[in-house]
């Protein structure tokens, strides 16, 4: 079944099992000449899309002030599946598959106000000491609450697209 993420508009709420974030829609400088969304900007709504999990995590310019570290991503691939075009209203799911001591993958969706999926995306995210500029182990904070939030999401279903290999199908 779809979750239907317009039931409620909240930053960050979960509903059917998708942590989400607050809606955002299309906007008319993101429109290409085919008539809709160019694809340099699914990245910018995956990435704002994320922020209710950076933030749940413990991740952000504080963090990064206060402990000398920040995130970075190592890895990100996008699936295009539906167009979205002007004044389409998307909101965008948040999930840690697997965390490891310096990285964690995680994968997201685009949910169209209508209910469909859009695109989806997944992602490897390093943890960086930003005045070395090189991979670190997380604090024991943020470790715990990757590994928390990867516990948490775990219970649900995993989507049948993550992981999956890059190729052309025959």
């Amino acid at each position: 079944m779809t979750p239907d993420p317009y039931r409620r508009n909240m930053s960050g709420e979960v509903i059917d099992g998708h942590f989400l974030s607050e809606d955002m829609e299309i906007l008319p400088e993101w429109i290409d000449f085919n008539g809709h969304l160019n694809m340099a900007y699914y990245s910018v709504l995956f990435d704002v899309g994320c922020n209710h999990g950076f933030r749940k995590l413990g991740f952000g310019d504080d963090y990064r002030k206060s402990h000398g570290f920040t995130t970075m991503t190592a890895d990100f691939r996008i699936r295009y599946l539906r167009e979205l075009h002007l004044g389409d209203r998307v909101r965008c799911s948040f999930r840690v598959v697997k965390v490891g001591t310096k990285a964690f993958h995680y994968c997201q969706e685009l949910f169209h106000s209508d209910g469909w999926i859009a695109a989806t995306a997944e992602g490897v995210n390093l943890h960086v000491d930003i005045k070395a500029r090189k991979v670190a182990p997380y604090t024991e904070a943020r470790r715990k609450a990757l590994e928390e939030m990867a516990a948490e999401q775990a219970e649900w279903p995993l989507p049948d697209w993550v992981g999956l290999p890059l190729g052309v199908r025959s």
